[in-house]
């Protein structure tokens, strides 16, 4: 599989040689960045790598003047950022009022003004995206994890210490409500399936879900989205997967691991098997000793970040916030 595209970058053709900058900045940076025409593969259409790359982004970074506001195919990528609930940066590079749509989109949106104060506009892009991107927030919980079994984000990190074994992810993730008990469980698994499909796109560790864009057997660009995280090549015929269905297809095969074993096996970077950790798609088998300590009270679970308790405060803690309020859905 490929690297994940860090930004996807949105742009008019006629705005070319500012983007330029941009893309120099960002490698200064060491952050993967995606954009058209350059690196849509020969013989693929724009409008098949396109959805894929925004897809595929963790950030959507509009560079916004009058003529990316006036360009088609820039509005179809803002609108497919939004359906994919993409963090949106709009790095505006002239002074300029925004249409209608524009409002619309950007609605609620800080943005990055480089006509105002070009020096401080790089300066907050970079702050942006050390909180935005996956690789670079995670720094911190990396090293504090010492090896992928400490659970990030843990308030009880004294007791954590002294009972190390109780906030482990070694206790073997298994399958979130999927793992075929003996006497069966297929029941479970569909149940998996529809929560992947109501629920994917909307969280982080989707967000972060790498797909393959080339056949990993042939090297063909040209797969074939067949199912939900199945990718057929036209030419070889064979399967590649993105890593959520890598790693249920190894759990399927090898039972309960830990996120160090799946990522040696499969490739996938334990960031995002705990990122799929923590957003509920993958959880501790029940028959295991081992929790992790919910955020707030501390109680033991099995998956995510907080025990049904405290979800349920925190839900209707945001439904207050938001009485006689409209927010944004960026």
């Amino acid at each position: 599989m490929t690297e994940q595209n860090s930004v996807f970058i949105s742009y008019s053709s006629k705005d070319r040689e500012f983007v330029r900058r941009i893309t120099e900045e960002l490698d200064r940076m060491g952050v993967g960045y995606w954009k058209a025409p350059e690196m849509i593969p020969a013989g693929s259409s724009y409008a098949r790598e396109i959805p894929l790359a925004i897809q595929n982004c963790d950030v959507f970074l509009l560079v916004l003047s009058p003529t990316s506001q006036d360009s088609i195919w820039v509005e179809k990528e803002i609108d497919s950022a939004i359906c994919n609930r993409k963090k949106i940066i709009p790095f505006q590079i002239q002074k300029m009022a925004l249409n209608e749509t524009f409002r619309f989109y950007l609605n609620n949106v800080q943005m990055i003004s480089y006509y105002n104060n070009p020096v401080r506009a790089f300066s907050d892009l970079r702050e942006q995206l050390e909180q935005l991107l996956p690789d670079t927030a995670l720094s911190a919980d990396e090293e504090a994890s010492a090896g992928g079994e400490k659970i990030n984000g843990s308030p009880e990190k004294d007791k954590a210490e002294a009972n190390p074994e109780k906030n482990k992810m070694n206790g073997n993730l298994d399958k979130h409500k999927g793992k075929r008990p003996a006497g069966g469980g297929e029941g479970l698994m569909q149940n998996t399936r529809r929560t992947i499909q109501n629920r994917g796109r909307e969280s982080n560790a989707f967000r972060m879900n790498r797909i393959p864009l080339a056949c990993e057997y042939c090297g063909c660009k040209d797969l074939r989205n067949v199912t939900r995280g199945t990718f057929q090549c036209e030419r070889c015929g064979k399967d590649n997967y993105d890593d959520f269905q890598t790693i249920r297809n190894y759990l399927e095969k090898a039972g309960a691991a830990s996120a160090l074993v799946i990522e040696r096996d499969t490739g996938v970077p334990r960031r995002i098997i705990e990122y799929f950790f923590r957003d509920e798609y993958l959880e501790i088998p029940k028959n295991s000793p081992i929790r992790v300590s919910c955020q707030q009270c501390g109680a033991p679970i099995r998956t995510g970040t907080l025990c049904d308790k405290c979800k349920a405060a925190s839900g209707a803690q945001m439904k207050n916030d938001r009485t006689g309020t409209w927010h944004s859905w960026l």
